[in-house]
């Protein structure tokens, strides 16, 4: 995981990144993808997807307290890369205050962008799919977090803008 001058200052990676050892310790699924190098520290191999699914789930399960499930065959977002962009996106609004109103075009399985901001500081989302697995994924995920009332999905007909033409609703 590259962790570097350019995470935001809020990001809680920036200067502490995960314990893979802890982490290992505490979450079964992820402990299996963990090895042990020669100088006795905890690794990840960032090559294999089911590892950064692994690590993925069990950070937004530690940090936040987020439960999704990723399919191997769609996009697995790095929860670091993707937190920098919710602490920018508050910067830009002018912090966590009240509620805002987003929209997240290709939303994808983990529908993680409304799923921080949503469980981080109550933004509203539009979340907005025309993939079909990653529509029900994402659907999935924003219900079994109990972000439904906060975050709602659209899964678009593919050349279909976002007003003139949706084929589903979560």
């Amino acid at each position: 995981m590259s962790l570097n001058k350019s995470m935001h200052p809020r990001n809680r990676y920036k200067d502490k990144p995960p314990d893979f050892a802890y982490l290992a310790s505490k979450y079964p699924d992820f402990e299996q993808h963990v090895h042990t190098n020669l100088a006795g520290r905890a690794m990840l191999n960032f090559k294999e997807p089911e590892a950064v699914r692994a690590l993925t789930c069990t950070l937004l399960k530690e940090d936040f307290g987020l439960t999704i499930d990723i399919p191997l065959e769609r996009l697995i977002p790095t929860v670091p890369l993707r937190l920098n962009y919710i602490h920018w996106v508050e910067d830009l609004i002018g912090g966590q205050g009240e509620p805002r109103r987003g929209i997240d075009i290709g939303t994808g399985a983990s529908c993680i962008y409304p799923l921080l901001g949503a469980s981080m500081n109550g933004w509203h989302y539009l979340a907005t799919e025309v993939d079909d697995i990653c529509f029900d994924y994402a659907t999935r995920n924003v219900e079994q977090n109990n972000l439904s009332d906060l975050i709602k999905g659209q899964c678009l007909s593919r050349g279909s803008s976002t007003t003139a033409c949706s084929s589903r609703h979560a």
